[in-house]
This record gives C-alpha cells, structure tokens and sequence, in this order.
C-alpha cells in the first residue's frame, strides 16, 4: 500500500505544495498504523543514541521559542498564512510532509527533526520544486551500518546516511520565491575544498563517538555511534574547534598601539558564520585596564547581509525568508581563509592588556545572544 495524499488527508495547502500525483511509498503499510513512530519506542533499544539526540536542536526544532516566534512572526505578515505554515513546518517538523499535521498536535510532529523520519528518507531530489525528500515510511529503517541486522525493525544499509551532505542539505538549502539562497550551506561546502578530500557535514557534525548502535551483527571492536547532538554554529565548542584568533603583530607607540589580528577559518566546511543572516562573528579588539572587559573597543563584523527591494538589511527570521530579494555585502571567512585586521588603540596609563574576542551572535530568537568563541590577550610587559 502506498501513502498517498488523500489517504492520509493531508490539508489542501500541504497537497499543492506537494504537486498533482505526490506519492509517499510503505509498500509494507498497514491502515490505521501511524506512518511514524515515536522517539521513545526508538529509545528502548538506542538509548544513548536517543539520549544525545535529545540534547540536539534537531529535537527542539519544532519547539524552540525561537522557531514558534519566527512562525508567528511570518504568518502575521504573509498573505496567504497556510502557505507559509506549510513551508516553515517541513523541516522544523518533517513529518507533517506525511501526517499532514501542520499545526503541531501530534506528540510525534513535535519531536521535530525525529529518529524515523531521518532513518526512512531513501533518497534526496534537492531539484525537487516541492521538498527534496524521497520518503518510505515504514518498517526498514535505513543508517550508515553495512551489515547490521536488528530484531526489532528491518534494516537497509543507506550511503545517503554514511557520506552524503545531501541528508543535511534537504534543509540547510534553501531559496526563497524571490529566488534568493537564504540559507546556502550546502552550496559553500560544495564550492569549497572539502568534498575533493571526502569530508561531508556528517564528520563535523556528527562525528563517531564510543557507543553502540544494538545492531546485531556488529563486531566489538568497531562499536562507535555517530554523535547525534548534531552541534552546530549555536553550540560555541564546535565553533572554536573550526576557528582560530591570534596576534600577528602589537606595535606600542604612546599613546597608541598598532594591532594586527589574525581570525582563521580553520576547519569550518563552509563560511563562517553558517547559517541565517541574523547569524554573525564579531572581532573585538580593545583594552583591559583591570576589569576585564574591553574598553576602547573597535570592531569587524563576519556576516552575509540579505536585503529587500528597497536595500533595507534584513535581519528578522521571517524577513529573511520573506522579503529577501538579493544578497547584499558577504563578509565572511572563507573555508581555509586567514583574514588580518588591522587596529589602532588609545593606550590608557593604566592599560593591563590588549585583548582581541571573536563572539558568535544570533538574533534569532526572541533574545539576542552573544557568546565568546575565542579570546587572546597580549598583555603588558
């Protein structure tokens, strides 16, 4: 049996976005079962699995105060509500693409980025008009182990879920009806130097950890899980294992110094900042006179601007997605990219130290955050 869109009577809006004729396939479907099963039925055996996902921001997308307000925000200004529901709520909750429950009232739809969604999608189509994904609900739960069996469910072993950055892209690519690339992760990666070297977002992002999967068939020796924290630009440890600061030169000329700072994209796979335009690194370079914070601070902002018909800079989640109708000034670090910024200070008498911070910014959410990824101190002799 194949889920199809009128047996599942999935709502009109969601059905258009779908095209004429959208199938879902589960052969192996019964009437009545829910396409989906729960993370915690997945827990039972996969307990650290689940344990780390619950940790992840895939677990909190269909349920972060960040997310609701962005959805509030751009039905407020959209003229055609559903529309955009329906488009905000396939990756922050892609299980409505098959239940149709695009207002988050099933336990499962709000478990976001859930187990056996990722775990059943056979394939990606990123020139799909509608969604990428080519999604088999069902009993066979397809990963990266070649030659795991389980006695719970069906297995298939997936390359998409081993290697492959389209996984990640089905979400973390996007154009808006403006035609403009709001989100462009996946098109930095593959413009950048690591797929030639093999490396896709799952060894950054979800790299092996010492675990094990319950699978049957899997020798002792090679049990290690691929971390499901999924830790991405808002978690500050992955962001300062990709980006380094140094000094490259202080000058001291009273009552002033010459700085240059070096800021290294060292091992981002794509531009830093990633992400939403309301994402951005900020160099601070300054002086501590014993209090620790940064007096006489100057600055240089890493960020990619989107701006609307009249040239305005976006900012706001829903503008972006919105209003974004082109690209404006992209200041940010390039993979591999060594920028040198160069400053001039005031030097107070009682300067202790000159002290450059990159800090990571998102104004996503309802609150602007600020978090400190890096920080050196060049202090006075």
């Amino acid at each position: 049996m194949e889920w199809t869109l009128t047996r599942l009577a999935l709502s009109p809006v969601l059905a258009c976005a779908l095209g004429p004729g959208a199938t879902l396939a589960n052969d192996r479907g019964q009437e009545g079962v829910p396409p989906y099963a729960s993370a915690k039925a997945c827990s039972q055996c996969h307990s650290t699995i689940h344990g780390y996902w619950s940790e992840s921001a895939h677990a909190r997308s269909a349920t972060s105060p960040a997310f609701l307000e962005s959805l509030r925000t751009a039905m407020a200004k959209a003229a055609d509500q559903e529309v955009v529901r329906a488009g905000c709520v396939w990756c922050h909750a892609p299980t409505a693409l098959v239940t149709g429950d695009l207002r988050l009232k099933e336990p499962v739809t709000r478990e976001g980025v859930t187990c056996d969604f990722c775990h059943t999608v056979s394939d990606v189509d990123l020139g799909r008009s509608d969604h990428p994904f080519h999604l088999d609900p069902g009993p066979v739960k397809r990963g990266p182990l070649e030659y795991a069996k389980s006695p719970a469910h069906e297995t298939a072993y997936s390359p998409l879920h081993r290697a492959s950055a389209l996984l990640c892209a089905s979400c973390h690519q996007y154009t808006n009806a403006h035609g403009v690339e709001v989100l462009s992760t996946y098109t930095e990666w593959k413009e950048g130097p690591y797929p030639l070297r093999g490396q896709t977002c799952q060894e950054c992002h979800m790299p092996l950890v010492p675990g094990s999967s319950v699978a049957e068939g899997i020798d002792a020796s090679q049990r290690r899980i691929n971390l499901h924290r999924v830790e991405g630009g808002s978690t500050v440890s992955r962001l300062a294992a990709g980006l380094d600061l140094r000094f490259e030169s202080v000058a001291l000329r009273h009552p002033s110094a010459e700085v240059e700072v070096a800021v290294i994209n060292r091992a981002v796979g794509h531009a830093a900042p990633g992400g939403l335009s309301s994402k951005s690194l900020v160099l601070g370079v300054g002086v501590d006179i014993g209090s620790g914070e940064l007096t006489l601070r100057s600055e240089r902002t890493y960020r990619r601007a989107l701006r609307d018909t009249q040239g305005r800079d976006l900012v706001t989640v829903a503008d972006l997605f919105l209003n974004a109708t082109a690209v404006g000034e992209d200041t940010r670090l390039r993979q591999k990219e060594t920028r040198v910024e160069r400053f001039t200070l005031p030097l107070p008498d009682n300067w202790v130290a000159i002290v450059a911070r990159l800090e990571y910014r998102d104004a996503s959410g309802p609150e602007a955050r600020v978090a400190t990824v890096r920080e050196v101190r060049w202090a006075r002799r």
